[in-house]
């Protein structure tokens, strides 16, 4: 073929037109300018809470969806059908984000299907949490938001969205606000599930019945998918204390959800939809604990054996041993004294226990987060306390005599004050049995903590006839005062050496002090003990001196003051020291649940100052090398609640457990490889031993 003739012409033709054509198709694909954008069915905006702040500091960011009508996006549990959000952060390296918190949704028939989500507009909150190392200057935090949309077809659809910190970007607080109203409320009540005829029940203990006027309306959502059959609908009835739901069951097995978050949505009376959020626990069957549906008469049994073995803390013991001893004289000597006596020490406790149960009650009931142990959450109780066992202490020693039946040792029974000694001796073993949970008890006060008044006040009733039962049993039989050691000079001796027990109780509160309280108020701490060393001297010396009088009165006068201005120095707990090393995180919410979304286990531990049982348990089973090494071969995560100092978020999730106070040790195991299904929680025992830890983690020894 020649060049330039008529098909040469024609090929060179062809060959640049395909080629022209090629180069055209390639840019338009590439470039934004040429290619028509992709249609969008859904449009992304950031709301942050706050734009100024600081590295380390946590705040939410509203992901507000408008979606266009007639298409919807899904909710936590999309339903039958459907795919959840799912953000990623960037713009500064190290953000943590927490799970995201999702607004009530509602049911959205698909033909034979119901599917969970939105339509319209809808915000979902996030909290953030910036690297220590946060950058100076205006810093620009973009999200990439990957959502499914749907109609009759279904699109994902893959945004980007910004916002700028600590630059000129005004924050949106109002918004959040807005968006925090529409999620439902988290509720501390016990909630049960189980299943009958084909349905899932559930069963919530309500002290609010009322709220739930329309019953036609309740609709039950649960976080975790196939619990229900989603197209059925929810019936419920009430009664004077519970909520009971029944929906159709789906195919998931109920062993494979052991802490189910379920959200319930009504109508008020109103007619304004709300909602609300309970959690329930389907106990392991490894748990040494008993669950917390254990029925009145097991609740009792439970309370009465806690009650028994709290005898043995170390706060209550020496209390009573000086009682026990007390009796030591008396022997066959007017037994009708010895349980006169006997029966004033246990009233005195009764009506301790059933004061104190009385005030966690109301506090309950007018919606306060609190739990047993409740009272030692405050400075003025723990100073109290301390105050208490110092005197005691100095009485003990000989410094000063007053006698409440724990004096005159062998003769106190025979005098007119011996029952009144003797009852103030049991509401003495009360306060002191507080900071202390006994095995069995905590479940006993889970479970009376969920029932009506009286039923709870029986139950503590019954957990304070436990703590009465040895001295009671003495004071009734015989043959128990006869084991008794016979009296002697050792008894003078006995005494004083109990006093020990008694100054490191004070110390030890000192220390729970320092816990709630700053420096300064340690100090005024301090100098009320040293007031009331000097105000019982100056008044042992029965002093005539109108000088003395007034001294020995001040002295006093400032110990009662102390109460007073300890207020002041309330809510400046001390900080732990940076440089010591530590295996463990502080525990919050946000912190378990991005835990659990991965696939390594989690160890929670619930522990207070103030609560002795955490303190040994720590100290024997939990902070030692093996426990550590055993952590980290196994890569545990280790979670740590400090209830110190009322915190309500630790206080929800002791009630998830059906329990009102610490210890609380839980054990989430990892996900299983195939399933990718985690097991069951643990609830481990509240007396732990190095073997229980290490049986828990590593079951086969691995």
């Amino acid at each position: 073929m020649k060049a330039g003739s008529p098909l040469d012409k024609f090929l060179k033709f062809t060959l640049c037109t395909g080629l022209f054509l090629c180069f055209f198709i390639i840019i338009s694909i590439g470039s934004p300018g040429i290619a028509a954008e992709k249609e969008t069915y859904a449009t992304i905006r950031l709301l942050p809470e706050k734009t100024q702040v600081k590295g380390g500091e946590t705040f939410t960011v509203g992901v507000e969806q408008k979606i266009r009508p007639g298409w919807h996006t899904y909710w936590l549990n999309p339903g039958d059908s459907g795919s959840v959000a799912r953000i990623s952060w960037g713009g500064v390296e190290g953000i943590r984000s927490a799970p995201l918190q999702w607004p009530v949704p509602k049911r959205l028939p698909m033909g034979p299907l119901t599917n969970f989500g939105y339509e319209g507009n809808v915000v979902l909150l996030q909290d953030i949490t910036l690297p220590e190392n946060l950058p100076e200057g205006a810093q620009t935090l973009t999200a990439k938001i990957d959502i499914l949309v749907c109609h009759e077809i279904c699109i994902p659809e893959s945004h980007e969205a910004s916002f700028t910190i600590n630059g000129d970007q005004d924050p949106m607080p109002a918004a959040i606000e807005s968006a925090r109203a529409q999620l439902p409320l988290d509720m501390g009540w016990a909630t049960a599930l189980s299943e009958k005829d084909g349905d899932l029940i559930v069963k919530i203990e309500t002290d609010m019945p009322s709220a739930f006027a329309k019953l036609d309306t309740i609709e039950l959502y649960p976080e975790e998918w196939g619990l229900i059959l989603n197209p059925e609908k929810t019936r419920a009835e009430k009664d004077a204390h519970s909520l009971t739901l029944r929906h159709k069951r789906g195919e998931r097995d109920l062993s494979d959800v052991p802490v189910s978050k379920l959200v319930i949505a009504y109508e008020d009376t109103s007619g304004a939809r709300k909602a609300v959020r309970v959690s329930t626990l389907s106990a392991s069957p490894d748990s040494s604990e008993p669950s917390s549906n254990i029925g009145m008469a097991k609740a009792i049994i439970f309370a009465l054996i806690g009650g028994l073995i709290l005898n043995l803390m170390p706060c209550v013991f020496p209390v009573l041993s000086m009682k026990a001893l007390s009796l030591a004289e008396l022997r066959d000597k007017d037994i009708a004294k010895a349980r006169l006596h006997g029966m004033a020490y246990t009233l005195g406790i009764l009506l301790c226990f059933i004061t104190i149960a009385a005030i966690l009650i109301g506090l309950k009931a007018a919606g306060t987060q609190v739990g047993w142990g409740f009272q030692l959450q405050h400075p003025t109780v723990i100073l109290f306390l301390a105050y208490l066992f110092f005197t005691l202490g100095l009485n003990l020693t000989g410094y000063f005599e007053i006698d409440f039946g724990l004096s005159n040792v062998g003769h106190a029974l025979t005098q007119k004050g011996g029952v009144t000694g003797s009852f103030f001796t049991g509401v003495l073993a009360t306060l002191v049995a507080t900071p202390c949970t006994a095995p069995f008890m905590g479940t006993a006060m889970g479970y009376a903590l969920t029932q009506n008044a009286m039923l709870s006040l029986l139950v503590f009733a019954a957990l304070g006839l436990g703590l009465a039962l040895p001295y009671l049993a003495i004071c009734f039989i015989p043959t128990l005062r006869h084991a008794l050691p016979k009296p002697g000079p050792w008894m003078q001796t006995l005494r004083q050496f109990l006093s020990f027990p008694m100054f490191a109780s004070a110390c030890w509160l000192l220390w729970v002090l320092s816990m709630q309280i700053n420096q300064m108020g340690q100090f005024v701490a301090m100098l009320g003990m040293l007031a009331i060393a000097f105000g019982l001297w100056m008044l042992r010396k029965k002093p005539r001196h109108t000088l003395a009088t007034i001294l020995a009165i001040v002295s006093l006068a400032f110990v009662a003051f102390t109460f007073v201005g300890i207020r002041q120095y309330d809510g400046a707990s001390i900080q732990p020291n940076p440089t010591e090393a530590k295996n463990w995180e502080d525990f919050t919410r946000a912190k378990l649940e991005t835990y659990l979304e991965g696939n390594d286990p989690v160890f929670v531990n619930m522990t207070a100052a103030w609560c002795i049982t955490c303190k040994v348990n720590e100290k024997v089973a939990i902070a030692i090398a093996s426990t550590e090494k055993l952590f980290a071969d196994h890569h545990v995560k280790y979670l740590k609640g400090d209830w110190t100092n009322q915190n309500p978020e630790i206080t929800a999730f002791l009630e998830e457990y059906g329990r009102s106070g610490v210890p609380l040790y839980i054990y989430y195991g990892p996900r299983n490889e195939k399933s990718g299904a985690r097991p069951q929680a643990i609830v481990l025992p509240q007396i732990l031993t190095p073997g229980i830890v290490e049986k828990t983690i590593s079951p086969e020894g691995e």
